[in-house]
């Protein structure tokens, strides 16, 4: 048994913009499937921060083992563009690293 048996990546991810509500962005993205570069996990929101339009969320993506990822959205984001990144990435193993929904770099 794998992740995509306990959380199937068939849900389809709303392509409507979430804003700044950090329950809503929670709601939308703890504990969903996801694939990241060639690898699959669950997300697990650790917490989020807002400031303005934007918002950074640490989430654990693997286990306690991987270091997690911050990514940064801003309100006019959905949950399809957070997957949609992460779908395109390539962990390089730096604690923390931050993806930048919506772009390519990362920090």
């Amino acid at each position: 048994m794998n992740a995509v048996d306990q959380y199937p990546l068939t849900i389809a991810p709303t392509d409507t913009a979430l804003g700044t509500d950090a329950d809503t962005w929670f709601m939308a993205l703890d504990g969903r499937g996801v694939r990241v570069g060639g690898e699959i996990g669950v997300l697990r929101v650790e917490g989020i921060h807002r400031c303005g339009s934007r918002l950074w969320i640490q989430v654990a993506l693997f286990d306690e083992s991987t270091p997690g990822v911050v990514l940064e959205v801003d309100a006019g984001h959905s949950q399809h563009d957070v997957f949609e990144a992460l779908r395109g990435y390539e962990l390089t193993g730096v604690p923390l690293e931050i993806i930048k929904v919506g772009g390519s770099e990362a920090v």
